[in-house]
């Protein structure tokens, strides 16, 4: 990845923006990944592009066996480790565990339950890895091939706004599903510029027929399914859709 590209970004403005609520476009997206977790296989988990949130990894609890968070950013990855340290003034995210809870069970989760799943996701994280998938093994050899489930949201789109590179970084986090394993992604649709802040990032302007392409080179053709949401309410942050998909390993 370009070494530049993100030299403006502010974890804290990210987590601001997106993150100080629950927001419609990951209201889909958690939904989404809870359903497609319950046939997931056993094992090592991967949030490859993580940025500096938790989110995603509270519903991989009932099929993880160990807890990888992997981004570009160092910074990104500081604020994660505030989080599982228990730094006092750390992201609050129990509005996406409650979220998550709830949708797992269909009923509003106690504070108890809430506070028990983030204490398993603390146990759980195995380590928090510097990655780049601009790499043929972005996280380095020994993890390729190595995990049960990639988890991969909103990361290779918004990374670089050329296609053919978008298909690359794919492609290189997709080496990381083992055989039989699940890539869960999802992608920004018909997005060129993104708002964080005062700033502005560039995205891959990809859509859903872009994606099932790319996916159906490396997994199972009859595997992959892709789905479009619609979400009119971001359209000042760059966006109006992200599209939602999973596939499996060979």
């Amino acid at each position: 990845m370009a070494k530049d590209a993100f030299d403006e970004w502010l974890p804290h403005d990210y987590l601001r923006d997106y993150y100080s609520e629950l927001q419609e476009d990951e209201r889909y997206t958690i939904r989404y990944f809870v359903e497609q977790m319950r046939a997931a296989p056993e094992g090592p988990v991967v949030c490859f592009g993580c940025g500096p949130t938790l989110h995603h990894v509270f519903l991989t609890a009932g099929r993880a066996t160990e807890l990888y968070l992997a981004d570009y950013l160092q910074r990104n990855l500081d604020e994660i480790e505030r989080w599982r340290t228990g730094a006092p003034d750390a992201h609050d995210w129990v509005p996406f565990v409650r979220y998550t809870l709830a949708c797992e069970t269909g009923a509003e989760p106690s504070d108890g339950e809430i506070a028990a799943r983030m204490e398993q996701i603390r146990g759980r994280i195995s380590g928090l890895i510097q990655a780049d998938a601009g790499l043929d093994d972005p996280m380095g050899a020994r993890f390729r091939g190595r995990f049960a489930t990639v988890l991969s949201p909103f990361c290779a789109d918004s990374a670089t706004d050329d296609k053919a590179v978008w298909a690359r970084y794919s492609r290189n986090i997709a080496s990381l599903v083992a055989p039989g394993g699940l890539m869960l992604t999802s992608s920004l649709r018909h997005c060129r510029r993104y708002r964080v802040g005062s700033r502005q990032f560039t995205a891959a302007n990809i859509d859903e027929a872009d994606l099932q392409a790319i996916l159906e080179q490396d997994f199972v053709k009859h595997s992959v399914a892709v789905e479009v949401r619609e979400t009119p309410e971001h359209l000042a942050q760059g966006y109006s859709g992200i599209i939602l998909a999973r596939a499996r390993r060979a």
